[in-house]
């Protein structure tokens, strides 16, 4: 009887230890700018959210690496970027004060966020129709030059005949620094009550028994071990293929991870030194700035040196390349020709500005690679993902694609995902709008479109 009691407890503890096993509220997978937002969108409506990132509390690559990127509203009319952006906005003023909140004195601002300056927009003559949709009812500030005259009258600029100058003026447009931003999302978290655990790799993801099974392996201790969450967010930039391949495989072919390249520039001191007041002023106001051309030519003000000296940011928005080892990439240095295209690219933009820099002024000071997470249209996915080939998975969200156009609306992006994992309504025409043409209808199609396309090639169709 006793051994009979005693085997009775053993297997009650056992049974205890099973059913007591902790299972989290929502896991978001990626501490980047995406899985930041939507973590402390989530804390904002008072959810228990755990945030997992690869790396540690400072980064050292990914796509939300850095102290710049473009931020600008102009767009033509119920333009879903503008709308980002401008959420976004409205956004990080919330994140501020919250962090303001018990303080004596305000900690927080929105210019450690962002650097307002104009933006400047270079297209092309042939261009003109999009150029003319865009400025149609524009209720951004702005200044148009649609001639030399002009161009030199407005912003000193010298052009050419077959060259149109759009500059935006707008509270927080220009840059914003990323780095700042996650750090300050990471605070909010915190301050929530919720938790941030860095240097976890996921290395597996699937759903059993109506729970998420997550894999992870400390990158520091080697360690791995298990967790259990009732929903996800996947926001992992070029790693969700491989983070969803078991609860959504089709991401795969929806989303494709292409490697871009990042040059920093200085004007040498000599140089720099030798340039008027005026002269700087017309640089320094003249960024950011985006040549619309075939390869979207973009620059901006990295930082100011300790002698506020100007490190300029180049990359070309279209002059992508396939990545072998996405881990590795990263590391890849820049070539002899992606150096040479972004000085060559910087000069004729100074030229322009009637600075008089050669391509001899410029200082190559350091590089990286980016990844851009590209879906076939150029717009990113906010959405539940399918189950059952036609279903709403309502426990999971997975944002990506973000095609390097995340950075300036990534509050918004992480707002809808809040809201799509809560099921919170907002019935505003441009919110639902943007969700629409994220979310999960347009997935639905696009998954179609695999199927319909296998089917072809089986059928022995191109």
């Amino acid at each position: 009887m006793r051994t009979l009691i005693l085997i009775s407890v053993i297997v009650l503890n056992l049974i205890s230890c099973q059913t007591s096993e902790k299972i989290e509220d929502i896991v978001v997978i990626g501490g980047g700018l995406m899985g930041s937002s939507t973590a402390w969108e989530l804390s904002k409506y008072g959810q228990n959210v755990l945030l997992l990132e690869q790396q540690d509390s400072i980064y050292t690559f990914g796509s939300s690496f850095g102290e710049a990127r473009i931020s600008r509203s102009l767009g033509p009319k119920e333009d879903i970027f503008s709308f980002l952006q401008q959420t976004s906005v409205k956004e990080t003023q919330s994140l501020i004060e919250f962090l303001n909140e018990g303080e004596i004195k305000a900690l927080h601002s929105m210019e450690d966020v962002y650097r307002t300056s104009p933006v400047t927009y270079i297209y092309s003559q042939s261009q003109l129709k999009d150029v003319e949709n865009l400025l149609d009812g524009q209720l951004d500030k702005y200044e148009y030059a649609s001639n030399k005259e002009e161009a030199v009258e407005k912003f000193g600029m010298k052009i050419s005949d077959t060259t149109l100058i759009i500059r935006e003026y707008k509270e927080y447009t220009g840059t914003l620094n990323p780095k700042m931003l996650i750090k300050k999302l990471h605070q909010g978290i915190r301050k929530s009550g919720n938790r941030i655990n860095y240097n976890q790799k996921v290395t597996s993801l699937k759903k059993e028994d109506g729970a998420y099974k997550i894999g992870i392996s400390d990158t520091k201790t080697g360690k791995n071990k298990t967790i259990l969450s009732k929903k996800v967010v996947a926001a992992a930039g070029p790693y969700n293929g491989t983070l969803v391949k078991d609860v959504a495989p089709y991401f795969s072919n929806l989303i494709s991870p292409k490697r871009l390249f990042l040059s920093f520039l200085k004007i040498k001191s000599e140089k720099y030194d030798m340039l008027t007041s005026d002269q700087k002023n017309r640089l320094i106001s003249s960024y950011p700035v985006a040549y619309l051309n075939s390869e979207i030519f973009y620059s901006m003000i990295e930082k100011f040196d300790s002698d506020q000296r100007p490190l300029l940011k180049v990359g070309g928005h279209f002059l992508r390349a396939d990545i072998q080892d996405l881990d590795e990439v990263w590391a890849m240095k820049l070539t002899d020709q992606e150096i040479q295209w972004s000085k060559e690219n910087t000069v004729d933009y100074l030229k322009k500005l009637d600075l008089p820099i050669i391509a001899s002024d410029l200082e190559y000071v350091t590089g990286y690679s980016c990844v851009y997470s590209l879906t076939k249209s150029e717009v990113p996915y906010v959405s539940n993902i399918v189950k059952n080939k036609m279903d709403i998975d309502s426990s999971f969200v997975l944002v990506g694609g973000m095609s390097g156009i995340g950075a300036k609306g990534s509050l918004a992006y992480g707002l809808i995902a809040a809201d799509l994992m809560l099921d919170k309504k907002n019935d505003s025409f441009m919110y639902q709008k943007t969700k629409s043409a994220l979310g999960f209808q347009r997935l639905m199609k696009e998954i179609q479109n695999i199927d319909k396309q296998n089917t072809n090639t089986n059928n022995g169709y191109k």
